[in-house]
């Protein structure tokens, strides 16, 4: 009989490479490609640690003109994302800081698992454990089958542009307009000065935080008409355009 030594190997775009490679000379190698070939991630894959900062802005015109200029390129288009927070029952993972999601993002899909976030001159960073899913949906009864509850879901718009060493997501939410720059720390505050942005103003509270702390109840979404309606721009000044 064979007794096959498995190899674990992960691929780019976190496809799973099984291979199966017995003792015996010649005895057959097989590769099942667990996850199909996806668009890049969000960030590197040899970065564990998620080091961002958080701005609330009136509006992305004036961001986004700044980030043109000075060769910003635009990764994603506005596309509409949906995470979904699941906990045990005991709230077990949120008692010690972590955060398990699962997220649609257009036709892609992820779960992340988060550390314990570490506040250091405004910026927050989190450890983070992230691969891509090809449903989100069948995870999610995957999950709930084994016996974790859906305890938060959260909806927003994100445009994703690189700009130098960062990462930056224009995010709408029902809360209103956010930047996150995502990078190292010196990174992060270099390119929050080029869009014109305070990284010492940056929130270290998550998107469901600040949802509960406006005094808002259920989950943070749009209402389905708005899911369809085009963006608009802030209203600036009367008979001015603001940037």
């Amino acid at each position: 009989s064979i007794s096959p030594a498995v190899e674990w190997r992960w691929a780019t775009q976190s496809a799973a490479i099984w291979t199966s490679r017995g003792t015996t000379p010649g005895a057959p190698r097989f590769v099942n490609l667990a996850c199909p070939k996806m668009s890049p991630m969000r960030k590197p894959v040899s970065n564990p640690v998620e080091t961002e900062a958080k701005i609330r802005v009136p509006s992305f015109v004036g961001i986004k003109r700044r980030m043109v200029s000075a060769g910003g390129r635009r990764l994603n288009p506005r596309t509409l994302e949906t995470n979904t927070l699941f906990d045990y029952a005991t709230g077990s993972l949120r008692a010690r800081g972590h955060s398990f999601r699962v997220r649609r993002y257009g036709g892609q899909g992820s779960v992340t698992l988060k550390g314990a976030p570490r506040v250091e001159g405004g910026l927050k960073s989190r450890a983070e454990l992230e691969t891509q899913v090809e449903s989100p949906e069948m995870l999610s009864r995957i999950l709930t089958s084994l016996g974790l509850v859906p305890v938060f879901r959260y909806e927003k718009f994100r445009e994703v542009w690189k700009m130098g060493q960062t990462v930056v997501c224009l995010d709408q939410t029902p809360l209103g307009r956010f930047v996150e720059i995502e990078g190292t720390s010196a990174a992060i505050h270099s390119v929050a000065a080029r869009l014109g942005l305070n990284a010492d103003r940056s929130l270290s509270t998550s998107y469901p935080a600040l949802w509960f702390e406006a005094g808002r109840a259920g989950d943070m979404a749009f209402a389905p008409k708005a899911k369809l309606a085009p963006p608009r721009a802030a209203a600036g000044p009367r008979g001015r355009k603001r940037a």
